[in-house]
């Protein structure tokens, strides 16, 4: 069985080095994020052309782990690049940001449009889990669900948790583990600590 790599997705600001998605790939020896031009200037079209790009240029089965605006940008790199769901097995979409908030300059501040309706037509074509807050400052726990409801899926409430980021104390998250593919190499305290674990996903 081929190993499956992990692509982080970061949203607005990238993930700094305390964040839930730096701590799991300091976890994972199969593991790369994708890099985006400028990490304050959320134009979707760029981030999903540098995801495909990124998801593209590994070789073997992949899975991505979003955040924030990672997620729409996964979502719509699915939409606008439908050869990637050859690679891409499965994905993990944590605190999605609200698509109201952004449009085709970035943010809808600055934008004549904003990506609501985009994002409530998208169906997710490949295997996907939703984790959510309760009390994200960023989302509404009431859009959220609308987002769930939308993309079909059955969102999963980790409780009042804020944007599941360094201000609301993630840091190391060993629960994403429950969420995610299974990878055989882990560095060792993960995989002696997890081993035994049931993840209930194979390819």
């Amino acid at each position: 069985m081929m190993m499956v790599h992990t692509v982080i997705v970061p949203g607005v600001g990238g993930s700094e080095q305390h964040h839930w998605q730096s701590w799991l790939q300091r976890q994972l020896q199969s593991c790369s994020r994708v890099e985006q031009a400028d990490w304050h200037r959320p134009v979707l079209s760029e981030w999903v052309e540098q995801l495909a790009k990124h998801v593209r240029s590994i070789h073997g089965p992949v899975q991505l782990v979003a955040h924030s605006f990672g997620c729409l940008t996964s979502l719509a790199a699915l939409k606008e690049h439908p050869d990637l769901t050859h690679k891409i097995k499965h994905l993990t979409l944590v605190a999605p940001a609200n698509p109201a908030r952004f449009g085709d300059a970035g943010f809808a501040r600055d934008s004549t449009n904003n990506y609501l309706a985009y994002f409530e037509s998208l169906r997710p074509i490949v295997r996907t889990q939703l984790l959510m807050s309760e009390n994200d400052p960023w989302l509404h726990v009431q859009d959220a669900q609308h987002l769930a409801h939308c993309w079909k899926l059955k969102a999963v409430s980790l409780g009042h948790v804020g944007h599941i980021n360094v201000a609301s104390g993630f840091g190391p998250f060993p629960e994403i583990f429950d969420y995610i593919l299974p990878e055989k190499q882990r560095t060792g305290s993960v995989r002696a600590r997890y081993s035994n674990r049931f993840f209930g996903f194979a390819l």
